[in-house]
């Protein structure tokens, strides 16, 4: 797979510098071609980043609806490296029928301590031979923070330090509470059959 990701990134590069070769020559004002080798720039850059799914990284992209659960991994959050901590979903969408659709993905979302708590319980259950269900669906911001019963992130700096009887919260990290998906897992129903005559 690294050898389809150097692929893409020399051609790219190639048809970038011929593209950049004529425009150098062509009678355009400059105020032109500078914003233009910019671009080209900037988007060698960008699609070398996009390209690392290609690679077999974890994508950052909104889970499934309905998933088989394959394997979980929690990573807690390391203040010492000043690593937030993330959890780890191996996933395969099913259907209605309860068949699984595609490929495997592997997921990364961000640590929330309930989400953990669940992701564990639901690998010690595949562990015991109980494949797992899982549903993600999406929720309102005041109803996530309902959901998840204010409980922030642990990775918050100053969440447990109470000055004055307040605490303090790192604002911008309430950021990870927008956009979340609410998830359950619960033990993986057999395939629907169709009715017999």
């Amino acid at each position: 797979m690294t050898e389809t990701l150097l692929s893409i990134s020399a051609a790219y590069v190639v048809v970038c510098v011929l593209l950049l070769a004529m425009s150098l020559f062509a009678p355009l004002r400059w105020w032109v071609k500078a914003p233009a080798i910019v671009v080209a720039s900037f988007f060698f850059v960008e699609e070398f980043y996009a390209s690392k799914s290609l690679m077999g990284w974890p994508g950052t992209d909104r889970l499934p609806n309905r998933f088989q659960l394959l394997w979980t991994r929690v990573v807690e959050p390391d203040p010492k490296l000043h690593d937030p901590g993330s959890i780890f979903f191996w996933v395969e969408e099913v259907d209605e029928n309860n068949v699984p659709t595609g490929v495997p993905r592997s997921y990364r979302l961000p640590y929330m301590k309930p989400l953990a708590d669940k992701a564990l319980k639901a690998r010690d259950e595949i562990m015991s031979g109980n494949p797992q269900e899982g549903t993600a669906d999406d929720l309102a911001e005041n109803e996530n923070e309902q959901r998840m019963g204010m409980n922030l992130p642990n990775n918050l700096e100053n969440t447990n330090q109470a000055q004055s009887g307040n605490a303090n919260i790192d604002l911008s990290q309430l950021k990870l509470l927008e956009g979340m998906q609410h998830v359950e897992f619960i033990p993986m129903p057999g395939p629907k059959l169709p009715a017999k005559d």
